[in-house]
Parts: structure tokens; C-alpha cells; sequence
């Protein structure tokens, strides 16, 4: 009998998903799936009786079953479909009118986070649920579309309370008749009065599947993001819901993947003098917002430490946007900075896009590779540090932007300032707070606790038994310049990692040739197999200049070690390369 309505039911099914972010699913009394959303939506008039043990359950009774671990469940036991089941939790009601049960309606926890919300208020979603159970089989008895939902609305209050977004529900008047209390704490950095004489206007702008929104109300503005519902009801009671979130909420949910503990001070490894210093300085970042300058070479952990940076501080909890501005064309970082509007060039996408500035609201951003930046761009960044306003490209309306900035480089920017490639101007206001990462030659204290390090991970990661390196290659190690500092030794012990066999020691006559050889053996083995008994003065200057870049590096800070170390002038230095 459900199935004579289907269309009211699927419909209460949606709105109850979009209120609550649980996942609904409605069968009749013969397990076809008559209603559902999410995962449950496909499949519907398809029967579900090989996956259906909870539903049969709750058919056979009388009363709603809260189940907090389904697949552990004693009634889980002999489902055919246990193995691939992804549920987390579920809660089950008949539909029934006392004296005949029509169906079977379910709550379903998909992820960790809907699980832990609803499980501290376990009685208020089982009584929402009789509710809509039992107002789902007044309208099959009496086969009429559902005339009022005021009643359950009331009921779902306490629910949507409880909800982690925004919530607000318009009469047939487009007045607000209700709103939860983190609308409240969203809007209250614009609505100076309770819900009266504001609009709420779509960008157009997408992000996440969510759509953006301006919220105004006289002098006041705040973009937020979500969607607007609108209710076919068949009374003129009520008109539509939005649920909606900051940016700040959404962009959290999208780096969910981050793991905020491998970000944090603790997780900078060493014990070196060096890495005392460089974590009294980050721990000093942490009371203040002045920009950030980090410096160091290649390899050098800097975005670690910029992640640490952000951990520390009191916007922890906010983003942390990471972009690298070398990795990215001219043409293209400005928009991906400061976003655009529909159509604002050729090739942009035409609901437009969110820029990383927005994206950052209220925590930080990470601006890796800053002397890539080109100079234009060097103005505006200049412009954002000053006034703390950004417009997207293609539009009139500047917006407020509460973020940190924190930059990195591998360069010299005192010899790109001299070069006019980077604005002093710039620099000062980034260089509020210089960090220096050591190189890993300048701390080889900290080799040990660093090869053990990854020598845990990546056995972890490859389901081996934890190594020891043999004491040659711990030789070799402490003798090695590392001139591609830590990421060059993570690579190395995920390399020996592979190639340990199942005895767990590791075959050095597998190793490939030239591993963990430093510049000056290379050219040992040059010079052994040159029968010449005279090298030329002009190929030993070559090898001399090729050994110390490889040593120091092809970066300009590099290159002026170079330099020095050979003991000629910068000038000189970029002569010879040419030459």
C-alpha cells in the first residue's frame, strides 16, 4: 500500500536527508525498496531481501531498533550482503497504525561523524522517527497527500538543533518562521536584527557541490555556501529550507584526509641544536598573526614547518591552504589566488570559482615558491597584505579576508631584489618572521632518530618487519653531503625499504650503482678509469664548478656558496656556467 504514495514519501525522505545528513530508506511489508536517498536511492521498486535483516527485524515487531554496530548485531547474523555492508548505524521503525503494519523506515549513519552526533541523542531521533513512521501510515490509510507538516517540523526542532549547519525555513511570504541556533552563529556577522530585511542571493559560484550565496542586510556582507530547498507541499505553510555553512566549515570537510597530527611540532624530527632553535621559533609564531618567511633549501622540510606554524597558532582549527607558485602558470595563479566570476576570461568555468585568499578565511595560506611569483603579482599580494581586501577577477565587489600569510623559498631574495625580480616592498611585509631550515649536512646529529623515522614508516607502509641498516650503509650515510637534504634520505630509506628480502637484511651487491655516492667519489671513479696522465686545466675547473653545484645547489643562494667556496665572484661564477 506505501507504493500509492511513493512520491509523498520519497519526497519527505528528501527533505529529512537534506535536515538531518542521514541517509532515509523506506520499504513495504515484501522488502521492495520504495523510497530512499543517497546510497539508498538507487534500487527503488527493486526487492532488498537478500540485504534486508534489520527491516525484517523491525517488521516482525512493534518497535523502533536503534542499532549502534550493525554487522556485530545479532540480527546481522546470516546476511548475505555483511561483507560489503557500509553502514555505521542505523535506526529502524515500523509504519504502522497499530493495527496494521505497512513498511519499514530507516536512519543510516554512513560516516564516523553522523554516527557520533547521533548517538548522544538517541531518544530524540528515535521519537523523530516514530513520528514520521506514524504520520507516513496516517496518510496510506487514508490514500491522501500529506496536508500539513507543521506537526513534524515541530518534532524535527530539536533535531535540526543539534545539526552542525545553518538552518532556515520560509513560509509561502519568503519570511524566515524558524531558524536553529548555528544560522544565529553563522549570520551574526551580518544580520544586525532577528532575520528582518536581509537577502540571501546565489553568486552562481559552485564549490564542493554546494552552491554560494551573498547574504546581505544594509552595509553588511558574507558569502556562505550551501542549498535551498524548495517544499511542494500541498499547504501554503511553508515554502522552502536553506541549509547552508561558512566557507571556513566546507573547506575543513574537504581536507578531512589531513592528518592534523603529522602536522604538528612533535612530528619535526631531530634533537640537533639547529632543530631546537628552528622549534623556539615556530613556537613563538604562535601568540601573533604577522607574516611568516620561510627560508632553506630544497628538500629542507619547509611546508612542514609551515604546517607546524599553523598548528600552533590559535587559527589551527581553521584551513590551511597550500599552493605552490612556481608549479602553477602566470596566466593561471591569479585566478586560482583570487578566484573569478562566470566569464571573466576565456576558459573560465561558468559558475566561476572560489580563490585561495577566500578559501583560507580565517586561517592561513601557504604561498610555496614565492620568488616564482611575477611581479604584477607581487603588487597585488602587496596590496592584499596592506589592506586585507581581495577582488575576484571579472568583478566590481571587494571582499574581506581574515587569513595569515606564510611564504617559502629555496632562493636568495636579497639577490633577486638586486636583479628587480622581487619587490623589497614585498619582502619586508613578508619577512616579518624569518625561519631558516638547517640543511641536513649542518645536523647530522639528528641522522639516527631520522632513519629510524622513516625506516618505521615505510616497513609500516609495506607490511615488513621494521629494518636495521647494516653498519656500511650507516657508513656511507653519516659520510653522504645530502644535498637533497631529508626528502633525498626519505627516498633512500624507502628505496632499501623495497629491497630488504624476507630475512629482512638487505643484498649491497642489489644496490644500484651510485647509491649514496658522494660528488667527490664520483669523480675518484672519473679520474681511476681517465688513462689521461694529464687532465687539462679547463675540464678540471668544469668538474671543480659541476662537483660544488652539485654540493650546494643550482638555486641563487646556492649558486653564491659556489662562489665563495671556489672563491670567485658571483659575476664570474655565472660566466663560467655560460661559457
Amino acid at each position: 500500500m506505501l507504493i500509492s504514495v511513493k512520491d509523498q514519501i520519497q519526497y519527505y525522505a528528501d527533505t529529512i536527508s537534506t535536515v538531518t545528513g542521514l541517509d532515509v530508506e523506506v520499504v513495504d511489508t515484501t522488502l521492495v525498496r520504495i523510497a530512499g536517498t543517497g546510497a539508498y536511492a538507487h534500487g527503488i521498486g527493486a526487492s532488498i531481501k537478500q540485504a534486508g535483516n534489520l527491516l525484517k527485524a523491525t517488521l516482525k515487531g512493534s518497535k523502533p531498533l536503534f542499532i549502534e554496530n550493525p554487522r556485530k548485531n545479532e540480527i546481522c547474523k546470516g546476511c548475505q550482503t555483511k561483507v560489503s555492508c557500509k553502514e555505521l548505524l542505523s535506526i529502524c521503525a515500523p509504519i504502522s497504525d497499530g493495527n496494521t503494519t505497512y513498511g519499514a523506515i530507516e536512519l543510516v549513519c554512513l560516516s564516523p561523524d553522523a554516527r557520533e552526533r547521533v548517538i548522544p541523542q538517541r531518544d530524540v531521533y528515535i521519537n523523530f522517527l516514530l513520528l514520521l513512521a506514524n504520520s507516513i501510515a496516517d496518510r496510506v490509510r487514508e490514500k491522501q497527500k500529506l496536508e500539513d507538516i507543521s506537526g513534524l517540523l515541530d518534532a524535527m526542532s530539536e533535531v535540526v538543533n543539534m545539526n552542525d549547519k545553518g538552518t532556515l525555513i520560509y513560509n509561502a511570504q519568503e519570511d524566515v518562521v524558524y531558524n536553529n541556533q548555528r544560522a544565529q552563529e553563522i549570520l551574526q556577522k551580518t544580520l544586525d536584527s532577528q532575520f528582518e530585511n536581509f537577502s540571501i542571493t546565489p553568486t552562481g559560484i559552485t564549490f564542493s557541490g554546494q552552491n554560494e550565496y551573498l547574504v546581505e542586510q544594509e552595509d553588511r556582507q558574507q558569502f556562505v555556501v550551501g542549498k535551498k530547498l524548495n517544499l511542494k507541499s500541498a499547504t501554503s505553510s511553508f515554502s522552502s529550507v536553506f541549509v547552508f555553512d561558512t566557507l571556513q566549515s566546507a573547506v575543513s570537510h574537504t581536507q578531512h584526509g589531513i592528518d592534523d597530527e603529522n602536522c604538528s611540532l612533535n612530528h619535526i624530527v631531530g634533537g640537533s641544536p639547529l632543530i631546537h632553535i628552528l622549534k623556539e621559533q615556530i613556537r613563538a609564531t604562535a601568540t601573533t598573526n604577522s607574516s611568516v618567511l620561510i627560508t632553506g633549501e630544497s628538500g629542507t622540510g619547509k611546508e612542514l614547518v609551515a604546517r607546524a606554524v599553523h598548528a600552533t597558532s590559535d587559527r589551527a582549527g581553521a584551513p590551511f591552504i597550500a599552493i605552490n607558485c612556481g608549479a602553477i602558470p602566470d596566466t593561471l595563479l591569479e585566478s586560482e589566488l583570487f578566484g573569478y566570476v562566470g566569464g571573466a576570461f576565456t576558459g573560465a568555468l561558468r559558475q566561476g570559482q572560489i580563490g585561495k585568499f577566500e578559501l583560507a578565511e580565517g586561517g592561513v595560506l601557504f604561498l610555496d615558491e614565492i620568488s616564482s611569483m611575477p611581479i604584477y603579482l607581487q603588487v597585488k599580494l602587496l596590496r592584499v597584505l596592506q589592506e586585507r581586501t581581495i577582488t575576484r577577477l571579472g568583478a566590481t565587489r571587494s571582499i574581506s579576508v581574515d587569513i595569515r600569510i606564510i611564504a617559502a623559498t629555496n632562493d636568495n631574495i636579497q639577490d633577486l631584489m638586486r636583479q628587480n625580480m622581487f619587490r623589497p616592498d614585498l619582502f619586508y611585509r613578508l619577512n616579518v618572521f624569518p625561519i631558516q631550515t638547517p640543511p641536513l649536512r649542518n645536523r647530522l646529529d639528528d641522522l639516527n632518530l631520522l632513519i629510524n623515522h622513516f625506516t618505521a614508516k615505510y616497513s609500516s607502509l609495506f607490511g615488513k618487519k621494521k629494518i636495521t641498516l647494516p653498519a656500511s650503509i650507516m657508513n656511507k650515510m653519516r659520510k653522504y653531503c645530502w644535498p637533497g637534504n631529508i626528502r633525498e634520505l626519505e627516498n633512500a630509506i624507502e628505496y632499501l625499504v623495497n629491497i630488504t628480502e624476507d630475512n629482512g637484511k638487505i643484498n649491497e651487491h642489489a644496490l644500484y650503482d651510485g647509491f649514496l655516492q658522494s660528488p667527490v667519489d664520483a669523480e675518484r671513479m672519473v679520474s681511476d678509469v681517465d688513462s689521461r696522465p694529464v687532465i687539462p686545466l679547463k675540464e678540471l675547473e668544469k668538474q671543480a664548478i659541476h662537483r660544488a653545484l652539485d654540493i650546494y645547489g643550482d638555486s641563487t643562494q646556492g649558486k653564491r656558496q659556489v662562489a665563495s667556496s671556489l672563491g670567485i665572484s658571483l659575476a664570474t661564477l655565472y660566466r663560467k656556467l655560460e661559457q
